[in-house]
C-alpha cells in the first residue's frame, strides 16, 4: 500500500522539480538574453546602415533593400523586444485597464515587422538573381525602382496584418510567455482567425521561403557561370579584334556587372539561409499550436515558445555578422566607416591621398622601365571598373591632383 501511495507522490515531486527547473531557465533567459539582443542588434544594424551609405554601395539597388531591412530590424528590437522583455521580466508592469489598447499596435507591428523582413529578403534575392542572369536587361543601379518596391511591399504587409488592429488584446495574468494575443469577439472574425488566417499566413511564408530557395540556387549557378565567363574573357583578351569594338564594350559591361554582383551574392545567400534556419521553427510552432491560447498552459510549451521566439529575433541581430564574414566589399566599407568616425572626412582624404601617392610613384616607375605599358590597376577603381568620384583622375598631371584633393 505504501508503494502505491508513494508512486503518485514521487511523480508529483519529479514534476514539480521539472517545472521549477523550467521556470528558472525561463527566468534566466528572459532576464539576460533580450537586453543582449537589443544592444547588439541595434548597434550592428546601425553599422549596416552606415556601410550602405558609402560609395561602394549607395548607388546600388541592393543597398536600398539592405538599408530598409536594417532599419526594420533595429526598430523591431527597440519596440517589440523591449516591450516583451519588460513584460516577462517585471511582473505587473503592464496593467490591462491602463494600457488595454497597446496590444492592437504591438501585434499589428510585431507580425508586420517580421513578415516585412522576410518579404524584403525574398525580393532582394530575386532582384540579384535577375541582375546576374540578365545583366544587360536589368539595371543593377536602379535605386529609384528599389525604393518604389519597398513602399509597395510595405503596403502589402499593412493590408495583410490590418486585422490585428481589431482582435488583439492583452493576455490573462496566468499567461507569461507573451503580452498580447488574438481573442475574436465576433463569429465572423473567429472564423477568419481559426480557418482563414492560418492558411493565408502559411501560404505567404511558403511563397517567400520557396522564392528565397529558388533565388539562392540561381545565384549559386550564376556565380559558377561568372567564374567560367571571366576565365574565357582572359583567354580571349589576347586575340581581341579591334574592329569589333561594340561587341567588346558589351562584353566588358557584362564582365563588370557580373563581378560587381559576384561580391554581393554571397552576402545575400548567407543572410537568406540563416533567416530560414532561425525563422522556420517559430512558424512551425505556430502551426502546431493552431493559434490556440490553451496550448501554452504547460511550462514546457512556454519554454518552446520562448526559444523559437528568441530565435526569430536573433535573426535580426546576426545579419551584420553574416555580411562581415561573406562580403569582402562590406569589410572594406566598414573600415572606411570606422576611419571616418576616428579621423573625420579630412583623415579619410589624407589616407586616400597617401595611398594614391604610393600607387602613383609605382606607376611612374613602371613607365620609366616599360615605356607606356600600364602596370597594375589603380587602387581607386572599384570592382565594377568605375573610379571613386571623390578621388582625382590618376591620369592627371602630378601637379594637378594635389590642389583638387586636399
Amino acid at each position: 500500500m505504501s508503494n502505491l501511495t508513494s508512486l503518485p507522490f514521487s511523480m508529483t515531486s519529479e514534476l514539480s522539480v521539472t517545472e521549477s527547473t523550467t521556470q528558472f531557465s525561463l527566468g534566466v533567459i528572459h532576464a539576460v538574453y533580450p537586453p543582449i539582443l537589443i544592444l547588439v542588434g541595434v548597434t550592428c544594424n546601425i553599422f549596416i546602415i552606415l556601410v550602405m551609405r558609402t560609395k561602394q554601395f549607395c548607388r546600388q539597388s541592393t543597398a536600398v533593400f539592405m538599408t530598409t531591412g536594417a532599419v526594420n530590424d533595429a526598430l523591431s528590437l527597440l519596440i517589440s523586444m523591449t516591450t516583451h522583455w519588460l513584460h516577462v521580466s517585471f511582473d505587473g508592469i503592464y496593467y490591462q485597464n491602463e494600457v488595454k489598447d497597446i496590444c492592437r499596435f504591438l501585434d499589428f507591428y510585431g507580425w508586420g515587422n517580421c513578415d516585412y523582413g522576410i518579404l524584403i529578403t525574398s525580393t532582394m534575392t530575386v532582384d540579384r538573381a535577375l541582375a546576374m542572369t540578365f545583366p544587360l536587361k536589368v539595371k543593377t543601379k536602379s535605386v529609384k525602382r528599389a525604393r518604389v518596391t519597398v513602399v509597395i511591399l510595405l503596403l502589402i504587409v499593412v493590408a495583410k496584418e490590418f486585422h490585428f488592429l481589431i482582435g488583439s488584446h492583452m493576455v490573462p495574468e496566468s499567461r507569461k510567455e507573451r503580452l498580447c494575443d488574438v481573442y475574436p469577439q465576433t463569429d465572423s472574425y473567429k472564423f477568419f482567425w481559426k480557418e482563414v488566417w492560418p492558411w493565408l499566413h502559411l501560404a505567404y511564408l511558403s511563397l517567400c521561403f520557396i522564392t528565397i530557395i529558388c533565388s539562392n540556387i540561381v545565384l549559386v549557378i550564376q556565380i559558377i557561370k561568372s567564374s567560367k565567363f571571366e576565365e574565357s574573357i582572359r583567354k580571349d583578351s589576347n586575340s581581341f579584334d579591334h574592329s569589333k569594338g561594340k561587341d567588346h564594350n558589351k562584353t566588358s559591361y557584362v564582365k563588370r556587372t557580373r563581378k560587381q554582383l559576384h561580391t554581393i551574392a554571397p552576402m545575400l545567400i548567407g543572410e537568406s539561409i540563416l533567416m530560414l534556419i532561425l525563422t522556420f521553427p517559430f512558424s512551425v510552432q505556430l502551426s502546431v499550436s493552431e493559434y490556440n491560447p490553451e496550448f501554452y498552459r504547460a511550462p514546457g510549451m512556454v519554454l518552446l515558445f520562448s526559444v523559437t521566439f528568441y530565435m526569430l529575433y536573433t535573426n535580426k541581430c546576426v545579419t551584420f555578422f553574416v555580411y562581415l564574414v561573406t562580403g569582402s566589399k562590406f569589410r572594406e566599407s566598414l573600415k572606411q566607416v570606422f576611419w571616418r568616425c576616428l579621423k573625420g572626412k579630412g583623415g579619410v582624404r589624407r589616407n586616400r591621398f597617401n595611398t594614391f601617392s604610393q600607387w602613383y610613384k609605382k606607376r611612374q616607375g613602371g613607365y620609366s622601365r616599360q615605356g607606356e605599358k600600364d602596370p597594375a590597376g589603380s587602387p581607386w577603381t572599384t570592382e565594377s571598373g568605375s573610379k571613386d568620384p571623390e578621388t582625382p583622375n590618376p591620369r592627371l598631371h602630378h601637379g594637378n591632383f594635389v590642389s583638387t584633393h586636399l
